[in-house]
C-alpha cells in the first residue's frame, strides 16, 4: 500500500460519519419514543439508526475498494471486492430467512 495514512484517514472518516449518524438517529428515536404521539417517527428513526449502524462496516469495505483502485493495488482490489461480495451475500441471505 502506497499511502497508508490516506487509507486510514478515509476509513476513519467513513466510520466516524456512520457511527455519529447512527447515534443521532437512535438517540432521537429513543427520545421520541417516550412521547406516545410520536411513536411512528420514533420507530422510523430507530430503524434508520440500526440500518446505518449495520451498514457502516459495508461502507468501510466499499471505501477501501475505491482507495485500492486509486492506488492501482489490484491484489487488494480483488481481495476487498471478494469481502464486499460476501458481505452482500450475507445481507441478502439474512433478508431471505
Amino acid at each position: 500500500m502506497k499511502n497508508d495514512d490516506g487509507l486510514e484517514r478515509i476509513i476513519g472518516r467513513v466510520l466516524l460519519v456512520g457511527v455519529v449518524t447512527a447515534s443521532v438517529c437512535l438517540a432521537a428515536g429513543l427520545v421520541l419514543s417516550l412521547v406516545p404521539a410520536f411513536s411512528r417517527p420514533a420507530d422510523v428513526l430507530l430503524a434508520a439508526g440500526l440500518i446505518v449502524l449495520l451498514g457502516t462496516p459495508i461502507a468501510r469495505v466499499a471505501a477501501s475498494v475505491v482507495v485500492y483502485i486509486a492506488e492501482r493495488d489490484w491484489l487488494f482490489v480483488a481481495l476487498t471486492c471478494t469481502v464486499l461480495v460476501e458481505l452482500g451475500a450475507a445481507v441478502v441471505a439474512a433478508f431471505r430467512l
